[in-house]
């Protein structure tokens, strides 16, 4: 994130109540061991991609530390036609790059 003074600290405090929730640890954990059954529908999803080729907006923070630039790209092995913008931001772009983002969604959707 280029400017951290633009994250309301709204949006962390309200994250952070729901984590801190009774059980909620359990929770997240076992979403984490829960993702490997998702790696079972990447072929299927990548399938669906190269039959179908659906119109295709990436925007993407390409200092993510959790979904890398690699991933952004391979995209567009299956949708060649999708558009890509790697942002100078990390892993929450919508919190300094909401402007540009909402106006791709309305100018690439409209």
């Amino acid at each position: 994130m280029k400017d951290v003074s633009r994250i309301s600290p709204d949006s962390y405090t309200v994250d952070q109540l729901f984590l801190d929730r009774p059980g909620n640890d359990a929770i997240q954990l076992n979403l984490l061991h829960n993702y490997q059954s998702n790696l079972a529908l990447y072929d299927g999803w990548h399938e669906f991609f190269r039959n179908k080729q659906p119109k295709t907006l990436i925007v993407w923070g390409k200092n993510d530390p959790f979904f890398t630039i690699e991933g952004a790209q391979a995209y567009l092995r299956d949708i060649p036609n999708a558009e890509l913008h790697l942002l100078d931001t990390g892993h929450f772009a919508l919190e300094d790059s909401c402007e540009f983002i909402a106006q791709q969604i309305v100018r690439f959707f409209a």
